[in-house]
């Protein structure tokens, strides 16, 4: 078992290969080349919640004045929480016909208007984030909101903890070079390049609340749990040897 994991090691000793930037080194050059990934967490400290005022009806011209005064009712609500750092801005509006095809050719039988609010809150500990877009939702769903899209929970700053992670990933390459060197009996010349970059990984799924919600459940503020997220680095190491 011994003899394998030294022919695995000796296998991963590539004296012909290509250097971080994509050119061929010397060929007289004899290199290990391996790698070292990392992940740390962290609490989600800031959230962006995209609501819908929607308004269906026959005529247009009360379809999108209804949804005007329901819009307005909610900004209104929601600037009233008194809420610092909080941020409320138009992100989409859109107007369809509602079409019979029971009938040839197909007829408008109304209209739906609906107005979309990005709400975003960026820098809170996570007790307070859970608080406010509890209240927030709650608020804007008593109001007239009747769609409640996604809730978007992540880290306004991520440097120090990619920092982080960059170091502890480094770590485990150099270790692993050392490791590779000590196994095949080499000795380690110089390093010839050292080059990062993130691992991409599905961001955890935003919080999705898609169906329109009747009236007598509307008042109900849900609890929101803030959770973490993860940040990954890989770090790509070229060595030369002697």
């Amino acid at each position: 078992m011994k003899g394998k994991g030294v022919l695995f090691l000796v296998a991963l000793l590539i004296f012909v290969a290509h250097s971080a930037n994509g050119q061929s080194p010397s060929p007289d050059r004899n290199l290990i080349i391996t790698e070292g990934e990392a992940e740390v967490t962290g609490q989600n400290d800031s959230a962006r919640v995209s609501l819908s005022i929607v308004t269906e009806g026959r005529k247009l011209v009360q379809v999108s004045e209804d949804n005007a005064l329901k819009t307005k009712k909610v900004l209104e609500a929601l600037k009233g929480l008194k809420i610092g750092k909080l941020k409320l801005k138009t992100s989409g509006y859109r107007v369809a016909p509602q079409r019979d095809y029971k009938v040839r050719p197909p007829k408008i039988r109304g209209y739906e208007v609906r107005n979309t609010v990005a709400v975003t809150l960026e820098g809170f500990v996570p007790e307070q984030l859970s608080v406010h877009l509890s209240k927030i939702v709650g608020k804007a769903l008593e109001r007239g909101a009747n769609s409640v899209q996604t809730i978007h929970l992540y880290i306004k700053d991520k440097e120090p903890l990619e920092r982080e992670a960059l170091i502890l990933a480094t770590r485990k390459a150099m270790d692993r070079v050392r490791v590779l060197a000590e196994a095949a009996g080499v000795k380690l010349k110089r390093l010839v390049s050292l080059s990062t970059h993130p691992i991409n990984t599905p961001s955890p799924s935003p919080l999705v609340r898609r169906t329109r919600m009747k009236a007598e459940n509307t008042a109900m503020a849900p609890p929101i749990e803030i959770g973490e997220s993860v940040i990954r680095v890989r770090v790509n190491v070229v060595y030369e040897i002697k």
